[in-house]
């Protein structure tokens, strides 16, 4: 299995989710997202269509950490690592201009 980090993507403007890719072909294993110390806003992962006001689509929420420390972080496995996961089917958004999530993901 190869590991691929997309690394910090960002979300140009909050409300509009940013698609993890465009790409339907690429599958995987498990996907890690992460917050990133010293941001200031939450941030979202969940479906394309995520809405972050009322969490319709949202998979987890994440908490900021302005200050350095320990991040929020969340991955998705799959049961047997048997690339069962279309990166494409996730997306994140965020709650200030610019910032974003760390996110990676294992590919076969």
């Amino acid at each position: 299995m190869r590991v691929i980090s997309l690394g910090r993507l960002n979300v140009p403007t909050p409300g509009t989710p940013v698609p993890l890719t465009t790409d339907r072909s690429i599958r995987c294993a498990w996907i890690r997202a992460q917050v990133i110390a010293g941001l200031t806003g939450k941030a979202f992962l969940g479906t394309p269509d995520l809405n972050t006001a009322t969490l319709a689509g949202v998979i987890k929420e994440f908490w900021p950490n302005p200050s350095g420390g320990i991040s929020d972080s969340l991955e998705i496995r799959s049961a047997e690592d048997n690339n069962i996961y279309t990166l494409a089917d996730l997306a994140i958004d965020a709650a200030v201009a610019g910032e974003g999530l760390l996110i990676s993901y294992g590919e076969a």
